[in-house]
């Protein structure tokens, strides 16, 4: 009898033997990621892929907070967009167990969050397959924003793991112009003569000025990186509608730009058309205030490009 237990202990001792060897939980986790791209982490799980030693994969974990009544719209913009990256990742021909996707909910984890100190959420943070986790391991969400090929640069830094995003098609946009092209059409048979407002030069010259604002104010760029619209600090809980680095912005900076840049546009506007006849106060009041609206908010973007680039020396009024 005594025989039989040390012949058993021996045998739960041999390495391989447990549940919980390196082999095992790449094991699972492959297999769990074959069903799901992104791999939900409880406490216990957490415990077996992330801390239990040695690992030799490297893990991105997303800690995020999903429930409804937790109110987090960029948790779920920045969830779908991850899972687009672990889905292009699990797909792809580069799939292998030296890198796994994975998240941590609130609500399920609430102690990993303590443990991590982690006060917000989303959190995206890369565990190493070896070493202790460096600054850079943490995704920069403010200054990268939250599109899936940004994550996907982020990882390929960290890991050397090239991951080629694949979003399924999106046919929105074929829709949107098709119907386009069908009011355009429509307009066209049945209003063909009375069309005249396509020849003057102040409708296209108003169009074109509206899509250079809109450009100019880094609209496109956002459109891109998905960035947020404001920033609100956790602990003062003030709201920053300018991001204080050049290399970022927000979605309401964006807006502030256009409309500064609008009004820029229209003070010359107001010198350029302002009446000619002198004898007229009006054509006086016209090129002034033209001036005052130019100085004025030309003033306001320098202010906020000094803001963003420190050490500018450049300022007219402000």
């Amino acid at each position: 009898m005594i025989s039989l237990i040390l012949l058993m202990v021996f045998v739960t001792s041999i390495p391989g033997s447990t549940s919980n060897t390196l082999e095992s939980r790449v094991e699972q986790l492959q297999e769990i990621s074959y069903r799901t791209p992104v791999v939900k982490l409880d406490e216990d799980k957490y415990k077996t892929f992330i801390r239990t030693l040695p690992r030799n994969y490297s893990i991105v974990v997303m800690f995020t907070a999903l429930s409804p009544s937790r109110n987090c719209k960029i948790c779920k913009e920045a969830h779908s967009e991850f899972t687009t990256l672990a889905r292009s990742h699990r797909y792809s021909r580069q799939f292998d167990s030296s890198l796994f996707f994975t998240m941590v909910d609130y609500d399920g984890g609430a102690s990993i969050f303590q443990r991590l100190k982690l006060t917000s959420a989303p959190v995206i943070l890369h565990f190493p397959a070896s070493g202790k986790r460096k600054k850079e391991d943490r995704f920069e969400l403010e200054r990268r924003g939250i599109a899936a090929e940004a994550f996907a640069k982020w990882v390929k830094e960290r890991t050397e793991v090239q991951i080629e995003v694949m979003r399924p098609p999106n046919y929105t946009n074929a829709i949107l112009l098709g119907l386009f092209l069908f009011a355009v059409s429509g307009t066209l048979i049945i209003k063909g003569n009375s069309l005249d407002f396509l020849y003057k030069w102040k409708y296209w010259a108003i169009t074109s000025m509206f899509i250079m604002f809109a450009m100019t104010s880094g609209q496109m760029w956002l459109h891109i990186r998905g960035a947020p619209f404001a920033h609100v600090d956790r602990h003062s809980g003030r709201t920053s509608f300018i991001h204080g680095g050049s290399n970022a912005m927000f979605v309401a900076e964006s807006y502030i730009i256009a409309i500064v840049n609008g009004l820029i546009a229209f003070g010359f506007i107001l010198m350029a058309d302002s009446p000619r006849d002198k004898s007229n106060p009006a054509s006086s009041y016209m090129s002034y205030g033209g001036l005052g609206i130019v100085v004025i908010f030309f003033s306001i973007l320098l202010a906020i490009f000094r803001m963003k680039h420190r050490g500018y020396p450049y300022s007219l009024l402000f």
